[in-house]
């Protein structure tokens, strides 16, 4: 009763059984919806594997009869994965029916827009803020995005302007600390965190 064997359960490809059961999910209800779908494929994002299953995926989830729907979600993972397969060209032509999408909440563009900044593509970053600007106007987070985009670009006295108004706008505590920071950093001519 005193003795104790450790022991090592390996598997040696996890994300082969994983793949295994996401395909077995998909023919349940998880697939009568595009949502079960983009999150399949997701998952192979997230893992780096599968990729072209992932593809498969993000294709049903665009375009299948009865469970399929083009919108920006199911675009933007179909032109994620793309990427991650090396095919930026095709990557970006999806993105950009997908940016077009009037399904394209403000929130969504701001998103996008934020990844590219985070990925240093900061002009192309601005051009999705000013995008949002254009088909949305004063709604929140536009401003929000501006403020980053000019920023990110070397224009702060625009990038203040934006960050006042959209300050005015914030719908919680949260987000009105984070502009203040923002702002006062903007005044002092230091960089924002993006």
């Amino acid at each position: 009763e005193d003795l104790a064997v450790p022991w090592t359960i390996k598997v040696e490809n996890i994300n082969d059984l994983y793949i295994s059961k996401i395909k077995e999910n998909l023919t349940n209800v998880q697939g009568f919806g595009w949502q079960g779908w983009v999150a399949a494929s997701q998952f192979c994002l997230a893992e780096n594997t599968h990729l072209e299953q992932a593809l498969e995926w993000a294709e049903i989830a665009v375009g299948k009869p009865f469970v399929g729907e083009a919108n920006f979600t199911t675009l933007g993972n179909k032109a994620q994965v793309l990427e991650k397969l090396g095919r930026k060209q095709e990557a970006t032509g999806v993105m950009q029916t997908a940016i077009r999408h009037p399904s394209a909440t403000p929130l969504d563009l701001h998103q996008y827009g934020r990844r590219l900044l985070a990925g240093k593509q900061n002009a192309e970053a601005l051009e999705i803020f000013r995008l949002n600007f254009e088909r949305n106007g004063e709604q929140w987070p536009v401003h929000v995005g501006l403020a980053r985009g000019y920023a990110a670009n070397g224009d702060p006295k625009q990038a203040l302007e934006h960050a006042r108004k959209a300050l005015a706008q914030a719908p919680d505590a949260l987000n009105r600390r984070t502009l203040e920071a923002m702002i006062a950093a903007l005044e002092a001519g230091r960089p924002i965190a993006q």
